[in-house]
């Protein structure tokens, strides 16, 4: 692979991992309220949606943690890619039922944002782990270091 395109999958993970980071942090505090933007998707039973709100920020955290560091960056971006892809269901789902929702993907700011646009980037957001999924030496990374796998 080119530099080029090394230096790419470098500022997709960072961007990909800063990303889920964010998103997390900003719903670890809050659970119930993530809870309550979960159930109104009407998606999951809700015996499920508690657990749901209080475990899935801490994924988006350590995934993303692991992409900014560059360590487990394929398992970080597989993590990224359920995610991200159970996200995409729900908002579609949605959009198809023409509901108005907070997305919720950011924490809970009390402003309405498109879930077309929520669903445009999360499909960015999926395509960005595709990418990273397929990377087998990651330049800039632990793994690199821990592992050490050869130069581009």
């Amino acid at each position: 692979m080119s530099r080029v395109l090394y230096g790419v999958a470098v500022v997709l993970r960072l961007v990909l991992g800063g990303v889920l980071v964010w998103a997390g942090l900003a719903k670890v505090s809050e659970p119930a309220l993530f809870a309550i933007t979960v159930r109104a998707y009407n998606v999951l039973p809700n015996a499920f949606i508690n657990g749901f709100a209080v475990v899935v920020p801490w994924m988006e955290i350590v995934a993303g943690a692991c992409l900014l560091a560059g360590f487990w960056t394929r398992s970080g971006a597989l993590a990224a890619l359920a995610l991200l892809s159970s996200f995409g269901v729900a908002i579609a789902v949605n959009v198809y039922r023409g509901a108005n929702l907070d997305c919720g993907c950011f924490g809970l700011d009390g402003t309405r944002g498109s879930l077309n646009a929520a669903l445009v980037q999360d499909l960015l957001l999926i395509a960005c782990s595709l990418v990273l999924l397929f990377v087998r030496k990651m330049p800039l990374s632990l793994d690199r270091c821990l592992f050490k796998t050869a130069d581009p």
